[in-house]
């Protein structure tokens, strides 16, 4: 009888400790997790408000240091010329190029010699766009090419200034 009641309590015994190791793991998992999850949102935050503004600090100092440069970016103005329609070289009016393009300069006076000449520009603009083929106007590497010579033209109309960059906003080939 003794040895009946031996095997009787050794199988109780293992399904206590799985009801322990089950019971561990929950919790575990329902306590774990949500610290780990709080942890990771602290982590952050502290990252956010403490060590980020102090590495871009060093960045901001330098940019503080060169002010000069920083009014010239501000200061410099874009003249938008809306909508020309170009009938490129070779096409005989059957195909068109619709374009808005812009002209940076450095500075408002420049800007306001522009809009003076702005029947000059277009026909500037006009000169240059329909003296090119509708092959050469859908080469996306060519677009540099046109922009260079559309500066070097414009500027040699300008008096007291020079125009920066040249930008097409639209450039719709029909």
């Amino acid at each position: 009888m003794a040895k009946e009641a031996a095997p009787a309590t050794a199988p109780a015994a293992p399904a206590a400790d799985q009801s322990k190791d089950s019971f561990s793991l929950k919790k575990i998992l329902m306590i774990g997790v949500p610290i780990v999850l709080v942890q990771i949102v602290l982590i952050y935050f502290v990252f956010v408000k403490f060590i980020a503004p102090s590495m871009t600090g060093g960045q901001q100092h330098s940019a503080e240091a060169e002010p000069a440069a920083e009014v010239k970016e501000e200061a410099s103005q874009v003249l938008v010329i809306k909508d020309l329609i170009i009938n490129p070289a070779g096409t005989n009016g059957t195909r068109f190029l619709l374009t808005t393009v812009g002209l940076e300069v450095p500075t408002a006076e420049i800007k306001a010699e522009l809009e003076q000449k702005e029947i000059q520009t277009r026909d500037i603009l006009n000169s240059v766009l329909t003296s090119k083929g509708l092959e050469e106007l859908t080469i996306p590497q060519f677009k540099e090419t046109l922009r260079k010579e559309i500066l070097e033209k414009v500027n040699a109309n300008l008096k007291t200034g020079k125009v920066r960059n040249v930008y097409f906003s639209k450039f719709i080939i029909q």
